[in-house]
């Protein structure tokens, strides 16, 4: 799968879209605490979207598995504060 030109700019520019996909893909959301002390930074739409993108693409290296069941239910219950009704259906939506 290739990038689309917004998703390639992004990528290519490490922006902050790129960079909450990134974490939400190699488990470490938590570090945008660090960059974004004033805000508990809740996983959007967007950002379940786009990491998806990603990791279809291959061009980030992940163990986080949304492609699967298992994978999206171990993804939920590690992130489930972070995460609102609307992005958990997103989620699942592929396996109902």
């Amino acid at each position: 799968m290739k990038l689309k030109p917004q998703d390639l700019k992004s990528f290519i520019d490490k922006d902050r879209r790129y960079k909450r996909a990134e974490a939400l893909l190699i488990g470490q959301w938590e570090s945008l605490l660090l960059s974004e002390p004033w805000d508990m930074p809740m996983i959007t739409r967007a950002d379940v979207s786009f990491a998806k993108t990603l990791s279809e693409a291959n061009v980030v290296k992940t163990d986080v598995d949304l492609s699967t069941f298992k994978g999206v239910q171990k993804f939920i219950s590690h992130n489930n504060s972070r995460l609102t009704p609307d992005v958990i259906k997103l989620l699942k939506e592929p396996f109902l």
